[in-house]
This record gives C-alpha cells, sequence and structure tokens, in this order.
C-alpha cells in the first residue's frame, strides 16, 4: 500500500512538472515553454537583423549625402 501511494504521488508530482512547463498562446495553442522561447528567440534574432540591415542601409544613404553636401559647400564657398 505504501509503494503503490508513492507510486501515485511520483504521477501527481510528475504531471505537476509537466503542467508548469507548457503555456498557452493568446491563439489558444498549448506549447512547451521551451519550445516558446525557441521560437521567441529566433523571432528576436530575425527581427534584430532586419533591424542591423536596415540601419546599416541608413547610414549607407547619410555617408552619401553628408557627401554631396560637403561637395556643395565646397563649390559654393560656403566653408
Amino acid at each position: 500500500m505504501l509503494a503503490r501511494k508513492e507510486e501515485v504521488g511520483s504521477k501527481k508530482a510528475q504531471v505537476a512538472r509537466e503542467a508548469s512547463t507548457t503555456i498557452t498562446t493568446a491563439t489558444g495553442h498549448v506549447i512547451a515553454v521551451s519550445e516558446f522561447i525557441a521560437q521567441f528567440d529566433e523571432a528576436a534574432r530575425k527581427r534584430l537583423n532586419r533591424m542591423n540591415e536596415k540601419l546599416k542601409e541608413l547610414e549607407t544613404q547619410m555617408e552619401a549625402l553628408e557627401a554631396e553636401m560637403s561637395k556643395a559647400n565646397d563649390f559654393s564657398g560656403w566653408s
């Protein structure tokens, strides 16, 4: 009888552990916390990469504009 109680207790503990390692998304999907973190990490990395590329593009445009302004200032004698 004692062995059976331990087994039942183990199952309850296992169920509790499993329940605490899943989450329900806003759309109602139940996923493991580790899977959620992996998906979140991937999405964050993609966003950061897109932002980094956009920032590089803007920096290049800014450098080009600064060069044009410098040439215009040199040409017009406004130095």
